[in-house]
């Protein structure tokens, strides 16, 4: 079971770095740490037997509700991070559009009349 206190205390540990407002000079140290944590976290997840049979209902309960906010911190910060990348597509595209205002038209040339 020593296993297990050192999961929790990994898994608390991840929490209160996801609690921490998500920085937005830095965010490459922050999120790797978050990687970190979480491959710690899964090397000690392996170790650990089956607790279905062994923990009782409140120890898992507690879990669960942990796992819970971690992913809902997760998420909300996977949001920023793709709210990041879909702005820096849209100026990516903006800049290209810009340098070469004539690069996206069509080559053909046609027009076609719906009149019968």
């Amino acid at each position: 079971m020593n296993e297990l206190v050192s999961f929790i205390q990994k898994t608390k540990e991840l929490e209160a770095h996801l609690n921490k407002a998500f920085p937005i000079e830095g965010r490459e140290t922050y999120i790797e740490e978050v990687f970190k944590l979480l491959e710690e976290r899964q090397v000690i997840l392996n170790q650990l037997p089956d607790l279905s049979k062994v923990l009782e209902e409140r120890v898992k309960e507690d879990l669960i509700q942990l796992e819970s906010r971690i992913s809902t911190l997760l998420a909300e910060k996977m949001t920023f991070v793709k709210d990041d990348l879909r702005i820096l597509q849209q100026r990516k595209n903006t800049n290209n559009q810009y340098e070469n205002p004539y690069g996206n038209i069509s080559a053909d040339g046609m027009f076609l009349d719906k009149k019968k």
